[in-house]
């Protein structure tokens, strides 16, 4: 009976420490980098042109990533703004962002890491159709 009792007290402090140490081996956050009324990677010319009457996609998400092995070894190449930008462009079929937020953040788990750019916003078509 004195052995059961041990085991349930071992028992007992093991899950917690467990799921505590799990939570602090795996975590990550989010930063705002940059708010900007009106961004794009492409040539557009803004002369001559009304935004309102364009055709848009709100809620737009773009991302560009970076998996990491142990936090030093790169799987993949550096997260950039334009390759989250173009990701947001092919996602809304535009070629211009509107009320553009930028993220910039990471979450790693025990061995895997991995970095993120993010934008959102309203994607903008410009261009008419070819």
């Amino acid at each position: 009976m004195k052995q059961l009792v041990k085991q349930t007290i071992k028992t007992r402090w093991a899950i917690p420490l467990a799921c505590a140490l799990g939570l602090a081996l795996t975590s990550g956050c989010m930063t705002r980098m940059a708010d900007c009324t009106v961004a794009s990677t492409k040539n557009v010319k803004l002369d001559k042109l009304d935004l309102d009457a364009l055709p848009r996609t709100k809620g737009v998400e773009g991302k560009s990533t970076q998996l990491m092995l142990l936090g030093l070894i790169p799987l993949q190449g550096l997260p950039n703004v334009k390759d989250a930008m173009d990701d947001a462009f092919a996602k809304g079929n535009g070629d211009l962002m509107i009320d553009a937020v930028f993220y910039q953040g990471s979450w790693w788990a025990i061995l895997v890491s991995q970095n993120i750019i993010s934008v959102k916003g309203e994607v903008v078509k410009t261009r008419p159709a070819n």
